[in-house]
């Protein structure tokens, strides 16, 4: 998964594009988990919240550079 993750960045991929392939990653891995049974499903959602978050606070902080950019004119 990291892997393909680096190879996104690397190339200049998208947000977006990279958005919807860890998505997707994470959407396989819970089903692959799901047919195991374990308890990595608990694993799993912590690391789609922090996922979740880190995007959420990349945006946040992106919006506050263009705004602060716009009064700096």
């Amino acid at each position: 998964m990291v892997e393909q993750l680096h190879r996104l960045i690397d190339t200049g991929a998208a947000q977006p594009v990279i958005n919807e392939r860890v998505a997707a990653l994470l959407e396989n891995s819970r089903r692959e988990i799901e047919k195991i049974g374990s308890d990595h499903e608990k694993r799993i959602r912590y690391l789609e919240r922090t996922v979740s978050w880190a995007l959420g606070a990349i945006g946040a902080l992106s919006s506050l550079v263009l705004i602060l950019k716009e009064f700096m004119k």
